[in-house]
C-alpha cells in the first residue's frame, strides 16, 4: 500500500486503433492534448465544485444565524491558529470556539453533554476508538464533500461517510542527534532490535492508545514482524513513558536515544527550535496516525458546521495545515519540504482495523505479557 501522490490519467484514448503511422501520430499527439485538457478541465472542475458547495452552506449558516462553530478538537494550537487564519479570511462573520482537549478527555466531555441533554459540539475530533463509541449514540452525522474525490489513498476508499481524516500524523523515530550519529542511525524497525540499542530506546505506554497503541497492533499483526519481532524490542529493555510527549521529552533529554513511537508534528517543530532531535522514518514502511472530524449529529450550528468540516478539506486548510508539519490529505497539496514525504514509504497502518478495535482488550493484555508493562 503505497500514499497516492498522483491524480489518475486518462488511457481511453489509447486503446484506438490506428490504421497508419502518420495517422498513428496524429492520434497520439491528439490523445496527449485531450488527455491533458481532461485533466486541467477535472482539476477546475473540483475547485469549483468545492467552491460552490461551500458558498451555498455558508449562505444557509447566515440565514440561520449561525455565528460560530463550537470545534471539540485535540489539534494543537500551531495547527489551528494556522486553520484560524486561513478560515478567516474566507469567513469572517462566523467564529471558530477551539475547545482543545485530548481524544478520550473530547470523548468523555460529548458523552457526558449527551447524557444530560446538552448538545453544545458543533464539529468533534475522533479516531476509531471513540468513533465506535460514539456511533452507538447517534452522535455523528453523516455528510460528503465534493473534495473526497482528491483525497489520497487509502484515506479516499476508507471513507466511512462520517469521519474526514483531516490531518494525517506520521509515526516514526525521534532521534537524539547529541548520542547517534548520521551514519549510526536505525534505517528500518527491525534495527530497533540490535543488542547496541538495549536500555537507549524508549516507547509511550501503547496501553493508553494513540500512536504507541497503533505500533503494537500493527507489527503484532504484520507477516515477518509479530510477537518474536515485539519480545526482541521487548529484551533491549525500553524506558516506558505515559505519553508521546513524556517520550519524546526523555529523547530530547538523553534519558533514551531514540523515542520508537514519535510523531512528526511534535518531534519537527523541536528540530526547528533548536532541540537535539530529528524525525526519522523507517525505510521499512510508515504508520499514518489520522485524525478525523465529524460533524455533530445535534450540532447547534449545522450549516456552519458542515461548511467548518468542509473546509479542513479544503486545499487552503490543508496548505496552511502542512506548515505545522500535518501531512496532506488532498493529493494537490505538496507536504512540507521540511519533513519526510509519505509517498517515499509503504504505509503499513493508516489507523486500527475495525477487527483491532473490536479485539483491543486482547491486544492490551499481549501488550502486557510481550512488553512487561505492569
Amino acid at each position: 500500500m503505497v500514499f497516492e501522490t498522483q491524480q489518475p490519467t486518462a488511457d481511453a484514448w489509447q486503446r484506438r486503433r490506428s490504421t497508419g503511422p502518420a495517422r498513428a501520430g496524429r492520434r497520439r499527439m491528439a490523445t496527449g492534448l485531450i488527455a491533458a485538457a481532461l485533466v486541467a478541465i477535472t482539476g477546475v472542475a473540483s475547485a469549483a465544485d468545492d467552491d460552490a458547495f461551500a458558498a451555498a452552506l455558508y449562505e444557509k449558516a447566515k440565514a440561520a444565524g449561525e455565528d460560530k462553530v463550537a470545534y471539540y478538537t485535540s489539534m494543537v494550537p500551531a495547527q489551528f491558529r494556522n486553520v484560524q487564519a486561513a478560515w478567516s479570511a474566507r469567513y469572517p462573520e462566523i467564529a471558530i470556539e477551539h475547545i482543545r482537549a485530548d481524544l478520550g478527555q473530547t470523548l468523555e466531555r460529548v458523552l457526558a453533554e449527551n447524557r444530560a441533554g446538552r448538545h453544545l459540539a458543533d464539529v468533534i475530533s475522533n479516531n476509531e476508538a471513540s468513533f465506535a463509541v460514539m456511533q452507538k449514540s447517534d452522535l455523528l452525522a453523516k455528510f460528503e464533500s465534493p473534495t473526497h474525490e482528491r483525497w489520497r489513498e487509502p484515506l479516499k476508499s476508507n471513507f466511512n461517510g462520517y469521519q474526514f481524516p483531516s490531518r494525517v500524523l506520521q509515526i516514526g523515530l525521534a532521534i537524539n542527534t547529541n548520542s547517534i550519529k548520521d551514519g549510526e542511525r536505525p534505517k528500518t524497525w527491525k534495527d530497533l532490535t540490535a543488542p547496541r540499542w538495549k536500555s537507549r530506546i524508549g516507547i509511550p505506554d501503547p496501553r493508553v492508545g494513540g500512536g504507541a497503541q497503533l505500533w503494537f497492533m500493527t507489527f503484532w499483526d504484520r507477516p515477518g514482524y509479530g510477537e518474536e519481532y515485539l519480545k526482541a524490542i521487548a529484551a533491549n529493555d525500553p524506558l516506558v513513558k505515559p505519553g508521546i510527549v513524556q517520550m519524546q521529552q526523555a529523547a530530547e533529554l538523553g534519558e533514551v536515544d531514540i523515542d520508537v513511537v514519535a510523531y512528526d508534528y511534535v518531534t519537527l517543530p523541536a528540530r526547528d527550535a533548536g532541540k537535539p532531535l530529528d524525525f526519522v522514518l523507517p525505510t521499512d514502511g510508515t504508520i499514518l496516525m489520522p485524525t478525523f472530524d465529524s460533524v455533530a449529529a445535534n450540532a447547534p450550528h449545522p450549516n456552519a458546521a458542515r461548511l467548518f468540516v468542509h473546509f479542513l478539506m479544503s486545499k487552503p486548510a490543508q496548505e496552511a495545515m502542512t506548515k505545522a508539519y500535518v501531512s496532506p490529505v488532498l493529493r494537490d497539496v505538496a507536504p512540507n519540504p521540511r519533513a519526510p514525504d509519505p509517498k517515499d514509504s509503504e504505509v503499513l497502518a493508516t489507523g486500527p482495523t475495525p477487527e483491532q478495535v473490536a479485539s483491543l482488550k486482547e491486544y492490551v493484555e499481549r501488550m502486557n505479557r510481550v512488553l512487561n508493562l505492569r
